[in-house]
């Protein structure tokens, strides 16, 4: 016979276990880069065998899951943050401040970007994701991060920046752009009768600040521990935020609040 409270006990351990072990993920990530997150080193950190972490994870693919959601979730969280510290009626100064705390993030935590946009894993869904949803990693991140943006493009849309044409557009980016705005319907208060290109100019910005994102924290435009690093990576976002706003027509507001100093998380 079960006694009273059994299970809640079991569920209580069962969520504690997986704290433990996102907690060692992380901190095996941080230390080894995402080579190092082992369901073996993961075990041994927390105190039991390593079939046994079985029972809370679908392998080493659903242990990566796990902990690339949960970097995610951190990131998320710190650009927000950076985000409603901005007037609430100045898209430019938002989309300033979380540009800047992207990069700040990313540049304190290259080993956890590196899991996040490693072209080399492959990460199994687990939870409410089926099985056998096999994801590029890569897009996993892009898709949660890119809607922080999709607020501001809407509000500069609503305002009547000029936007591309649909007729306009390449014929063979139309189908990607038709799923990505199905994609952003997706997103409370996203227009369902957006154009298409604004999804144009949303894809135009990714690429870019992805791109100098990558090349800066891996080192490609200079070394980012050196002296003067700090000022030249202000430089390379101060540019590539008025280049990305000139997309859409706007500047840089004068409103907006950078948090150079802040503490960024360390898990």
């Amino acid at each position: 016979m079960s006694m009273p409270g059994a299970p809640g006990r079991r569920a209580r351990l069962r969520r504690e276990l997986v704290t433990e072990a996102l907690t060692s993920a992380r901190r095996l990530l941080d230390e080894h880069g995402p080579d190092g997150v082992t369901m073996q080193a993961v075990a041994k950190d927390v105190g039991i065998a390593a079939p046994g972490l079985y029972r809370y994870f679908d392998g080493r693919p659903g242990l990566l899951h796990a902990t690339h959601q949960d970097v995610v979730d951190e990131l998320l969280a710190f650009v927000e943050g950076a985000r409603v510290r901005q007037p609430a009626d100045d898209p430019d100064a938002q989309c300033h401040a979380v540009v800047h705390a992207l990069f700040h993030w990313c540049l304190a935590h290259r080993n956890e970007y590196d899991l996040l946009m490693s072209g080399r894993l492959r990460i199994s869904g687990t939870g409410e994701t089926p099985p056998d949803d096999v994801r590029h990693a890569p897009l996993m991140a892009l898709d949660r991060v890119g809607a922080v943006f999709a607020p501001m493009a809407v509000a500069w849309w609503l305002a009547g920046c000029r936007v591309v044409p649909d007729e306009e557009i390449l014929p063979a980016l139309l189908p990607h752009l038709r799923v990505a705005r199905d994609l952003m319907r997706a997103i409370p208060g996203f227009p369902r009768d957006v154009p298409l290109g604004l999804l144009h100019a949303m894809n135009l910005c990714s690429a870019r600040l992805w791109g100098l994102l990558t090349l800066t924290v891996y080192g490609h435009l200079g070394d980012v521990d050196g002296p003067g690093a700090a000022a030249h990576v202000e430089a390379l976002v101060h540019d590539l935020v008025v280049d990305l706003l000139a997309i859409f027509g706007q500047e840089v507001s004068d409103d907006v609040v950078l948090v150079r100093d802040a503490v960024v998380p360390r898990s």
